[in-house]
């Protein structure tokens, strides 16, 4: 009897029974983080019959910890030099920030108020009309991204454009061990006739999970909630979600003066007129609502 034979026989099974073991228990985890089946087609429907549609993916909503942040100092010098290399430019401080600016080009950093560490950016000659074409928005966007943040290596994670196609606005974030940082982004918004304007801020940075991981709001109590709150507050307008992931955002109040601080995971809900929601996936409470639409209509 050949026993190395039947000991290498056993090894093989063991280890097959090991690999179908994990299938189904990752098969198994996949379908209790996630809504597929008679329980998506109903929330769809109920969605669709409130005048809410979806025209994206739903996401996946393992748990998760929290994360560790630290606030980092604008270096001045360097963004300046990273956006003009060794050019003169006018500069001009005021109570509250400092710009730059270079012929068709302005830099703004915000040294103080609700907008500290924050950095605003516009150009009004970038390109002419004929290149108003996606493609090259992107690989424009992804320049200014790497100028503006001094090359963080950001991650575009919308692309959005608007009804009348005067002008395409796309969003990069900062990404840590595979999750997505809210708070840290850069906003472009590139306009038919030319002008680009850019809102970054990359003032946090990230160094580690702590705690515990908790279990997260699934993703169709989350849009139930949603659903009922927002038909409050209008006559049922039509609402279409072009975006929902999970990542990391940090509420105002969270930050007041510590350097260091832990922020929640949350779902961001994109919606077609450029409002975005941020909503506490441990608590499922909105946390933050705004309308990137807006901010650069305010700055001009």
């Amino acid at each position: 009897m050949n026993f190395g034979k039947i000991l290498n026989i056993f090894i093989v099974l063991f280890l097959i029974v090991n690999i179908l073991l994990f299938g189904i228990y990752g098969y198994k985890n996949k379908m209790n983080y996630s809504i597929k089946g008679e329980k998506e087609k109903l929330l769809i429907e109920v969605l669709n019959n409130n005048n809410v549609y979806v025209y994206c993916l739903l996401p996946e909503f393992h748990p998760k910890k929290r994360l560790r942040i630290e606030i980092k100092k604008v270096e001045e010098e360097k963004l300046k030099k990273s956006m003009f290399g060794n050019s003169e430019t006018v500069y001009k401080r005021l109570p509250l920030e400092l710009s730059y600016t270079k012929d068709n080009e302005k830099l703004v950093i915000y040294k103080g108020g609700a907008k500290k560490g924050e950095i605003y950016y516009i150009n009004t000659d970038v390109m002419d009309e004929e290149d108003f074409d996606i493609s090259f928005i992107q690989k424009l966007s992804k320049k200014l991204m790497n100028k503006l943040t001094i090359k963080e290596n950001m991650i575009l994670t919308s692309t959005q454009h608007d009804d009348y196609n005067k002008y395409y606005q796309l969003e990069y974030n900062d990404k840590f061990k595979g999750q997505t940082i809210f708070s840290s982004y850069a906003n472009f918004r590139f306009y038919k006739n030319g002008i680009v304007e850019g809102e970054v801020n990359n003032q946090y940075k990230p160094t580690k999970f702590v705690g515990h991981k908790k279990e997260l709001y699934p993703i169709d109590e989350v849009l139930y909630k949603f659903m009922d709150n927002i038909r409050k507050k209008d006559n049922n307008e039509l609402i279409k979600i072009k975006g929902i992931d999970i990542g990391y955002y940090i509420d105002e109040e969270d930050i007041s003066n510590k350097d260091i601080f832990d922020i929640e995971p949350c779902y961001r809900i994109r919606l077609g007129n450029n409002e975005v929601y941020y909503i506490n996936a441990y608590t499922n409470k909105n946390i933050s609502h705004n309308n990137t639409a807006h901010y650069f209509d305010n700055k001009k």
